[in-house]
């Protein structure tokens, strides 16, 4: 898509918005743990599949159903694009984990408490613990963002961190920044932290 559409394929798209939402609840019914985010994400991607339909559309022809299609289409797409890169990042306890099995978590941890008072020490376990619960419940971008958050409260960097996932560096901040908003919402944390 060239970025520059017509007036009359805005009006196709605007026609036709409402086509986005109710694909993407027809295509994730069956999931019952789609997470806020994923939603958000893949009904961006029917919009932008939605556009990119507008612009390239054949006015012989009916556009509901061709729009239905290039909607469709793109949210496999993406769940394919999802997939590949499931397959291609670590977990934080691959990254944490040697070869032998033991872990490396707790030397960056030891590291870390050897300045911190018992109360912060304290504070400190409790925190990582409730990251884990969150990182084990939450979406994947969610996960991806926690995972670079504590990797970067190691010593890494983002630029380190997006080598690792084998991503541009601004899609690491887009998961961290998600991450703060979350965390920022999110009461059981504050409580923690008060």
């Amino acid at each position: 898509m060239n970025g520059i559409m017509s007036n009359e394929q805005k009006q196709l798209v605007a026609a036709h918005l409402s086509l986005v939402p109710r694909m993407v609840r027809a295509l994730t019914k069956s999931f019952t743990n789609l997470s806020k985010d994923e939603f958000d994400d893949l009904t961006q991607t029917g919009y932008l599949a939605l556009c990119n339909a507008a612009v390239k559309y054949n006015p012989a022809q009916p556009f509901p159903p061709y729009a239905r299609a290039a909607i469709r289409n793109a949210i496999y797409d993406y769940w394919r694009d999802c997939g590949k890169r499931k397959n291609t990042l670590y977990s934080l306890d691959t990254i944490f984990t040697s070869e032998d099995g033991s872990t490396y978590e707790s030397e960056f941890m030891l590291h870390k408490s050897d300045t911190l008072t018992p109360e912060q020490a304290v504070l400190l376990k409790e925190s990582l613990a409730y990251l884990e619960r969150l990182e084990c419940a939450g979406s994947d971008h969610l996960k991806k963002g926690i995972v670079s958050l504590r990797l970067q409260q190691s010593g890494y960097t983002s630029t380190k961190v997006a080598k690792l996932y084998n991503v541009p560096s601004n899609h690491v901040r887009a998961w961290q920044s998600k991450v703060r908003k979350r965390l920022r919402e999110d009461q059981e944390l504050y409580a923690l932290l008060a």
